[in-house]
């Protein structure tokens, strides 16, 4: 179930979790558009592929074929995308709405879901003015976060911080049917800076680290499953120092992390 983020930036995110997770049924809840634009894209995606493999498999063929055959291709190149009712009373969730739902994501990965604990009986046999006020029934029951976050204090000089951007060349500064060679996506290294407060930093795994100070490609280094994430509490620049929220206590596993525009505060 994706966000419900379906406009613009959002709308390129459902198309790139499509591809990486190859996906091979797409379910449309209540949605016209978001189903007529997912169906035109998946449609010229494999029009643009089938034509690309038969040019580079042979040039001289001739175009023209029978139209259910080559309908037939285009099909089994594309995922099926089902468009279903809503449900009565169902509404679309709105900015806020979202926002919200994803802060109340990140507290539970660093705090945990809120749990109920009965308080402690009293020693004495005698029944708590509270027992006494609600009919001697049990006792009020405490929440409290499930997980205890654990704050790290660390020098700018054992961690490194990566941010993503985006090198892309425009089709026409490219040959006919090529494609680009570099990384549509690389890593350049910044440093921790006041306005790094608050932001949400993804803890790269020690293998990814590895592998990418042996090829460079930034790609062996993003599109691995990180570690964990950590919170940025506060950045002192005097002292040189970072202090990080981290779910559990111990060291990180790597001191390589990717940074992004997420932001949280409690």
């Amino acid at each position: 179930n994706t966000g419900g983020w379906i406009e613009g930036v959002g709308y390129e995110l459902l198309l790139h979790a499509a591809e990486a997770f190859r996906v091979n049924v797409i379910l449309v809840v209540g949605h016209d558009r978001l189903y007529s634009l997912l169906t035109t894209h998946h449609r010229k995606k494999a029009e643009r592929e089938l034509a690309e493999e038969e040019a580079m498999s042979d040039p001289a063929a001739d175009p023209s074929e029978d139209p259910k055959a080559r309908d037939k291709k285009l099909k089994a190149r594309q995922p099926k995308i089902i468009k279903l009712p809503r449900s009565g009373g169902v509404v679309s969730r709105d900015a806020p709405f979202r926002r919200d739902c994803r802060r109340q994501s990140i507290r539970r990965y660093f705090h945990g879901e809120k749990i109920r604990q009965a308080e402690a009986a009293p020693s004495s046999g005698a029944p708590s003015s509270s027992e006494v006020g609600s009919g001697g029934g049990a006792p009020p029951a405490a929440e409290r976060r499930r997980y205890t976050p654990f704050l790290l204090e660390l020098p700018f000089s054992s961690l490194r911080v990566y941010e993503l951007s985006s090198v892309s060349l425009s089709a026409a500064l490219l040959p006919v049917s090529a494609k680009q060679s570099t990384d549509p996506v690389q890593l350049s290294e910044t440093s921790f800076h006041p306005s790094m407060k608050h932001a949400i930093l993804a803890v790269c795994h020690p293998s990814a680290v590895l592998r990418y100070g042996e090829t460079g490609r930034a790609s062996d280094l993003y599109s691995a499953g990180v570690a964990g994430f950590v919170a940025v509490e506060k950045v002192d620049t005097d002292v040189e120092a970072v202090s990080l929220l981290s779910p559990c206590a111990g060291d990180l596993p790597s001191g390589v992390l990717l940074t992004g525009d997420i932001r949280w505060m409690e």
